[in-house]
């Protein structure tokens, strides 16, 4: 969200040196007003480069009008002193720019007033920079502060006349144009020598932070077999029809168990592309009926020579679409077709040549396929029937009947040349394939999403060329963010003017089949072909596929945890599934003894958290773990330990501020976020931490890149919230198992709070635990009752109450490992 300044130092100092001159020549007495229109208007704008967009003039907030709001978000406000009222500063023989701002409040008079009133709105309105002036005088200071300095005690920028200004132009305009502000020059002129060092994260006091948990014996082998049984065994070629078929689920089933609404679950893809811009139409796909291939939408796009695009989130489910359609609802179609999948996943991630790559595939599967040999002699001859008869009749014909052997060469060497233009040659030999056997060519290009973006586009005028030029019916399958990518870039400005959109099906579904069919084999049900030959223990693994489907018959909570967290991601799903059978932070011999013993077990949600929140750690790591620390700061101030509840719960919070696809516009977001006193580098950083784990998201799904330790980028256009979003802010905000997680990963400001829960940081008894998951949510509870936080759509003790049955659990389980220890 930059903002383009319109001066470079030297346009700007002559601009003030005609300021000075008009000034000079005219010797008014101007009132506040026109001080503003005739010269503070003329130094913002024409000298130090703010351009026009970027003014918001009598800001209004209650009863209070601020004069400037510059930046979009804002990021300085200008108060605005009638010219004649002259501003009491200390003496300062040196003519230095730097001061300090109790030596000009105890002056008193105009420039304390005017201080006092600019720092006022600043504070309540989220911005940093504050300057007051009556023209010919400035000063300038931090006005919202997280060093622990009160604002009005800190340093100060002092222009004292005309002529100090323009002395000091150069330094000036680096410390104040827009681009000056962006970099937080101003900050670090002020700042210089002062401690603003945030307490560190508790964790910086483990030596063996984040400590990887070794697992058992028994979790290992669980670990593998699972692995194994979900994963490996269903890429097998002899279980892929029967697995489709069991396993599918249909695409865009919207769960009950959902926390964000169907409205925006159903508006998925929407808003992907501007509306004032002409782009593709956007259309959920569907099979249209048993014998039908595709609705007729599809149909259409493939007739017209264009690619079939499929556009899908990351692990929303597009290969099992097409798998599906491949052996399921459009078997007979494929199988009477010539079908040839090209994945570019595992199978194409090694290859850097594109191209080759696909045309190798291509060569291979004819002749794995359908027994067709590209370059055999017959072939190659069938291939080009017609340009043999045109050669016979052309000038070397003759020669067929008076030198055989030189016809023969001349021949060869043509069907050599031919040949040896590999995609063209290909293209040819499937054109013939199909046109002699009477077949459709059908080419699907799946899994491009795995591969980055260059790639991806690559892939998309790789589909372009096969759809029109080998006249094949062509599906490729990519993420929306690439799509959009190329689109808004020039790449595929004509391509194409339909695309056809893959929604998650129901997650939980997804899960039960794929455990059910995983237990099949593991009953051996299902004859799978690589444990042939392995003596393998399968009982326990067994056992617990079993508990798994009889806890997600039984608990709402895990399936409604399992819709949430993962946001539609199959791919996901199964893998946290996966690794929650083998993983060390599970009780698995508890979980196998109890249904050994009684036939029955029910996982309580909180194991699930366990794995979520710590995976294969044995604390929270926020690279790693599926969650992210919503208390986490970049500053010294308190309150924003609360700002991405806040945020994510504005943009949850139903009201006119959402459009019907559930987004936000950005600077509407931002605005409000600053009307509770945050300051938009803070509010920046988390969104974008907010986004890169997935609780919000952008329309055209971006990503934010990492430079060295801050995410950059230029912030998207509109956010809304995620189904994992909702989830961190309405199930795990006040719970013992996320409080307790964060506990090490959040700075604790408050002294006596941080020596308190630093006291038990080591300890993993369970009652230790208690105290420090308790002693941080008396520290945020604290921190939120004194602030001025009060938002309609957000309140922490509302979710400080919600998590104290977690709490009174552990005190339960507390109790009763007391008691036991004394039964001994």
């Amino acid at each position: 969200m930059g903002l383009q300044g319109t001066t470079t130092i030297a346009s700007g100092r002559i601009s003030l040196s005609n300021l000075i001159k008009d000034i000079d020549a005219n010797n008014l007495d101007y009132n506040e007003a026109e001080t503003r229109f005739h010269i503070i208007d003329r130094i913002i704008r024409d000298c130090l480069g703010w351009p026009e967009q970027a003014f918001r003039l009598e800001q209004s907030q209650g009863r209070s009008y601020s004069d400037y709001e510059l930046g979009k978000p804002r990021r300085v406000i200008w108060e605005a002193k009638k010219e004649g009222r002259l501003f009491q500063l200390p003496a300062n023989p040196d003519r230095k720019l730097l001061g300090d701002l109790p030596s000009i409040i105890a002056l008193g008079g105009e420039a304390a007033d005017a201080i006092k009133q600019v720092q006022n709105y600043c504070s309540s309105r989220g911005v940093d920079v504050a300057i007051a002036t009556n023209g010919h005088q400035l000063v300038a200071f931090i006005a919202t502060r997280d060093d622990g300095i009160a604002p009005l005690e800190g340093a100060a920028l002092i222009v004292e006349s005309y002529r100090h200004f323009h002395e000091n132009f150069p330094q000036l305009w680096q410390l104040l144009s827009p681009a000056g502000v962006a970099e937080r020059r101003l900050h670090r002129f002020l700042t210089v020598g002062e401690d603003k060092a945030l307490p560190p994260k508790l964790a910086t006091s483990l030596s063996n932070y984040p400590q990887y948990r070794y697992p058992s014996e028994l979790q290992s082998t669980l670990r593998d077999l699972s692995e194994l049984l979900i994963i490996d065994a269903v890429e097998q070629p002899d279980l892929e029809k029967q697995f489709y078929t069991e396993c599918y689920c249909e695409s865009g089933a919207l769960s009950q168990h959902a926390l964000i609404s169907k409205s925006m679950l159903s508006a998925r893809y929407s808003a992907m592309f501007d509306p004032t811009q002409k782009g593709p139409a956007v259309a959920p796909v569907r099979v249209a009926a048993k014998k039908a291939i595709l609705t007729p939408e599809v149909a259409t796009e493939a007739s017209s020579q264009r690619p079939i695009v499929l556009i899908g989130d990351v692990g929303v489910g597009k290969t099992s679409f097409l798998k599906h359609l491949i052996y399921v609802s459009a078997y007979e179609e494929f199988k009477n077709a010539v079908y040839l999948y090209i994945d570019l996943g595992s199978r194409g991630a090694l290859n850097k040549d594109l191209v080759e790559f696909v045309l190798s595939e291509i060569e291979d599967q004819l002749l794995n396929s359908y027994d067709v040999d590209v370059h055999e002699s017959s072939f190659v001859k069938g291939v080009y029937n017609l340009e043999i008869s045109r050669f016979r009749k052309g000038i070397y014909g003759s020669l067929e009947q008076t030198n055989p052997t030189l016809f023969e060469e001349k021949l060869l060497g043509l069907l050599a040349e031919k040949s040896g233009q590999r995609d063209r040659h290909l293209r040819e030999a499937v054109n013939h394939l199909a046109l002699g056997r009477k077949k459709q060519v059908v080419i699907v290009i799946d899994n491009a999403d795995q591969r980055n973006s260059e790639v991806q586009q690559d892939a998309f005028i790789i589909a372009q060329s096969l759809a029109k030029e080998w006249k094949a019916t062509v599906f490729i399958a990519v993420q929306p963010k690439t799509f959009y990518a190329s689109k808004q870039s020039g790449a595929l400005k004509s391509y194409p003017n339909r695309v056809f959109t893959i929604s998650p099906p129901r997650i939980d579904a997804v899960i039960v089949k794929r455990l059910t069919f995983a237990l099949s084999m593991a009953e051996g049900k299902v004859p799978v072909t690589i444990l042939h030959n392995i003596e393998l223990r399968l009982e326990n693994i067994t056992l617990f596929l079993r508990a798994l489907l009889f806890s997600l018959e039984k608990n709402e909570s895990l399936v409604e945890f399992m819709a949430n967290i993962t946001g539609g991601n199959i791919r996901a799903a199964i893998d946290f599934v996966t690794k929650f059978i083998g993983s060390a932070n599970v009780e698995s011999e508890k979980i196998i003894d109890i249904m050994i013993s009684e036939g029955r077990y029910i996982v309580p949600v909180h194991e699930f958290w366990k794995e979520a929140l710590l995976g294969q750690f044995s604390y929270y790591d926020p690279q790693s773990s599926m969650a992210l620390n919503l208390f986490d700061v970049r500053s010294g101030s308190t309150d924003e330990h609360f700002l991405l509840p806040i945020a994510i719960s504005f943009l949850e919070h139903d009201g006119r501020h959402r459009n019907k696809e559930g987004f936000v516009v950005t600077s509407l977001l931002v605005d409000e976020l600053q009307r509770w006193g945050f300051l938009p580098g803070s509010i920046e950083d988390a969104l974008r931490r907010a986004n890169n784990k997935k609780l919000i998201e952008a329309a055209e799904r971006i990503t934010f890149a990492e430079d060295e330790n801050e995410l950059i980028g230029a912030m998207p256009s509109n956010f809304r919230i995620s189904t994992i979003g909702a989830y961190h802010v309405s199930r795990w905000l006040g719970e013992f198992a996320y409080l307790d997680a964060m506990s090490y990963d959040t700075p604790i400001i408050n002294l006596d709070f941080r020596q308190k829960i630093a006291s038990k940081i080591q300890s993993f008894a369970i009652a230790d635990r208690y105290e420090r998951a308790n002693d941080f949510r008396a520290y945020l509870t604290t921190c939120w009752r004194e602030s001025k936080l009060r938002p309609a759509y957000f309140d922490w003790e509302t979710a400080r109450v919600a998590g104290d049955g977690s709490f009174q659990r552990v005190t339960r389980a507390i109790e009763r490992n007391e008691r036991s220890v004394r039964g001994r």
